[in-house]
Formats: C-alpha cells, structure tokens, sequence
C-alpha cells in the first residue's frame, strides 16, 4: 500500500504544475484527439478500479481525469 502511495503522490506531483501552466499561459500542451482517449482511458480505469475495490488506484486514476480533462478544455478553447 505504500507503493502505491508513493506512485499516487508521485504522479499527483507531475500533473499538478502541468495543468497550473496550462491554465496560466493558455497554451495548447496537449493535442487533442491524444486529450480525449486519456480523459476516457482514466475515467474507464477509475470506474474499474471502483468495481474493484481498489481505492489507491481509484483516487489515483479520479484525479488524472480531473487534471487531464482540465487540460484538455483549455487546450480545446484555444
């Protein structure tokens, strides 16, 4: 379970500052037919790990759609 905390922490720590300089600069950093498959490959995988039972990979996966579906609208508006 600490693995797996850490790996949690580890891609928290990487997606973070990468949305906050979309957001900041309102630069297109992802292209977007890549933006769609990530937001529903880590919304399917969340929904999985839910049926699974498994609450690391749940949070993990739930806040990557966030952040990546955060940073795909932006890079859609431009």
């Amino acid at each position: 379970m600490i693995l797996g905390l850490i790996g949690l922490a580890l891609l928290a720590i990487a997606w973070i500052p990468e949305t906050i300089e979309i957001i900041r600069n309102k630069k297109e950093k992802i292209d977007w037919r890549f933006g769609v498959l990530y937001v529903l490959g880590s919304l399917v995988l969340a929904i999985y790990s839910y049926q699974i039972g498994d609450t690391i990979f749940v949070i993990l996966n739930a806040f990557i759609f966030v952040m990546s579906s955060i940073s795909l609208v932006y890079s859609l508006k431009k």
